[in-house]
C-alpha cells in the first residue's frame, strides 16, 4: 500500500487574487483607498463602498470565500510527501502491572492467577500485531515494593518474540506505582515518533498505591499523579488504552481500593475512552481480557496515520482511497476523522476494513494552506486573534466593503462566537 500525504512543503504563491488577502493581511492594493494598487478600483475606502478587494487586508488571513467545502481545487494546497504503508506501523508500549494482587484469581469462579491469564491474553495481541505493530514493554513495580517500572524494551520492529519471553518471566509482587511507571514510558524516545501513531496499553488490576500509599493503600495523591501522567502522555500525542483486570476491580459496588470510576477518568484522559458508561476495558475473565486486547489491536492496525507536521488548516483536509473520496465522519461509523490533539487521521467502519484488508493501493491525504492567523502556533479558540474579526467598517481587502473579512457583504462577524475549523467544517476564520 502506498500512502500519499500532502502538506506544507510548497509555497502557495505570491499573487494576491481579487477577494483575498495575503499572509500579511495585504489586499490587492496597499491601503484603504486603493490608490497604490495596479487596479485602484472604486471602493475599499473604510468599507463604505462594496469595492473590488482593494482594501488594506485587515482580515489578516488568506481566505477563500467558497470555504473548504469547495474542495482542493478551490483552495491552495501546501506541500506533499509520499511514503509506503509499511512505514507507518504504530508504536505500542505495553505497561503491565505485576503487583502482588496479580497472584490472585481474576474472578471468584476461576482457578489460577491473573498473571497467568495475562500471559495467555498477551499472546492473542502479539500474534495479531506481529509485523503490524511495533511493540514495547514496561512492567511495574521494578522491585517488590514501590519502585516505578522502567522500559525494558523500546518500541521497535520484530519485538513480539522477545516480549513473549518477558511476559513468561513475570512474577507478582510489590505495590502499584502506576503514575511513575507511565512517566517512565513517556520518557522513552521510541514513543515520540512523530511519523507514527503512538500508544500505551495499560494493564492493571488495581488503583495506584505508590509512592504515597507505600504500596498498601490508595491515596488521592497517587491517583492524581496517575491521572496527571496519562494527561502528560496525551499532551505528547501518546494515547492510552486502559484495561482493568479482575472482577473485584471492576465492581462498582466495591470499596475505594477498587474504584472503577478512576479507571473511567484515566481512559478519558488518555484519549481512548469507550462509548457508554464504562470508558475503560473491563476484564472479569481471561476471555474478556483476550477480547479487549484483540479489539485494541484491531483499532490501531492499518487504520491510523500520523501526520507530520500538523495540517496548517484542520478544517481543510481531503482524503481518498484509490481515488475514491472518503468523507469525514465525526460519528466514527464509516469514514475518517482528524484528531488534532495527537495529529493523526483515524479511519472507521468499511473505510478501515478496506485499509486493514490490504485492498487499497493508494491513500491520499490533501491539506489546505492556512486560512487563519499565526499558523505556527496552531488554532486556538481561546486566543482573541483566532476569533472571527468583528466588522469595524475599515477596508479589509475582501472586496465587499463591509470590513469583516468574510466576503459576504454583511458586517456580521461580531467576534462573540469563536469557531474552530477542526470541529466545524463551515468555519472560516476572518
Amino acid at each position: 500500500v502506498m500512502v500519499a500525504v500532502f502538506f506544507g512543503l510548497i509555497s502557495c504563491g505570491d499573487e494576491i487574487l481579487p477577494g483575498f488577502t495575503d499572509e500579511f493581511g495585504n489586499g490587492s492594493a496597499e491601503d484603504d483607498s486603493g490608490q497604490e494598487g495596479d487596479d485602484p478600483g472604486a471602493g475599499g475606502e473604510d468599507g463604505v463602498d462594496p469595492g473590488d478587494g482593494s482594501g488594506d487586508g485587515s482580515g489578516d488571513s488568506l481566505v477563500d470565500p467558497d470555504g473548504p467545502d469547495s474542495g482542493p481545487d478551490q483552495q491552495d494546497l501546501c506541500g506533499s510527501m509520499l511514503r509506503s504503508a509499511d512505514d507507518v506501523e504504530p508504536n505500542m508500549m505495553l505497561v503491565v502491572d505485576k503487583s502482588g494482587s496479580m497472584d490472585y484469581p481474576i474472578s471468584a469462579t476461576r482457578q489460577g492467577r491473573k498473571i497467568d491469564d495475562l500471559r495467555s491474553a498477551l499472546d492473542i495481541l502479539l500474534d495479531l500485531g506481529e509485523g503490524k505493530i511495533r511493540f514495547g514493554w514496561l512492567q511495574y513495580p521494578a522491585d517488590y515494593h514501590c519502585a516505578p517500572g522502567q522500559v525494558a524494551m523500546a518500541c521497535a520492529d520484530d519485538n513480539a518474540e522477545q516480549i513473549r519471553s518477558l511476559a513468561q518471566r513475570l512474577e507478582p509482587g510489590g505495590g502499584t506505582p502506576t503514575g511513575g511507571s507511565l512517566l517512565a514510558a513517556d520518557a522513552n524516545p521510541s514513543l515520540h515518533d512523530e511519523t507514527r501513531a503512538n500508544y500505551v496499553v495499560l494493564l492493571t488490576d488495581g488503583v495506584p498505591t505508590c509512592p504515597n500509599g507505600s504500596g498498601q493503600e490508595s491515596t488521592t495523591a497517587d491517583k492524581n499523579q496517575t491521572l496527571a501522567a496519562i494527561q502528560t502522555l496525551y499532551e505528547h500525542r501518546i494515547q492510552t488504552f486502559v484495561i482493568g483486570i479482575g472482577e473485584d476491580l471492576n465492581n462498582v459496588d466495591g470499596d475505594e481500593s477498587n474504584n472503577p470510576e478512576l479507571l473511567n477518568q484515566m481512559a478519558e484522559a488518555g484519549g481512548q475512552a469507550r462509548p457508554g458508561a464504562v470508558k475503560y476495558f473491563p476484564a472479569n475473565s481471561r476471555e474478556e481480557l483476550e477480547l479487549a486486547l484483540e479489539n485494541i489491536g484491531d483499532m490501531v492496525m492499518g487504520c491510523t496515520f500520523a501526520l507530520n507536521p500538523e495540517p496548517e488548516d484542520p478544517g481543510a483536509i481531503w482524503v481518498s482511497l484509490d481515488g475514491d473520496a472518503i468523507g469525514r465522519d465525526r460519528d466514527h461509523i464509516n469514514g475518517w476523522d482528524y484528531d488534532r490533539n495527537v495529529n493523526q487521521i483515524d479511519f472507521y467502519g468499511p473505510a478501515c476494513d478496506r485499509l486493514r484488508a490490504g485492498t487499497v493501493s493508494d491513500l491520499e491525504i490533501l491539506m489546505g494552506c492556512a486560512r487563519y492567523q499565526d499558523p505556527e502556533d496552531g488554532w486556538n479558540v481561546d486566543d482573541p486573534s483566532d476569533i472571527n474579526d468583528p466588522g469595524d467598517g475599515t477596508g479589509d481587502g475582501d472586496g465587499d466593503g463591509d470590513g469583516d473579512g468574510d466576503g459576504d457583504g454583511d458586517d456580521d462577524n461580531d467576534g462573540t462566537v469563536p469557531c474552530d475549523p477542526a470541529t466545524d467544517d463551515t468555519c472560516i476564520p476572518g
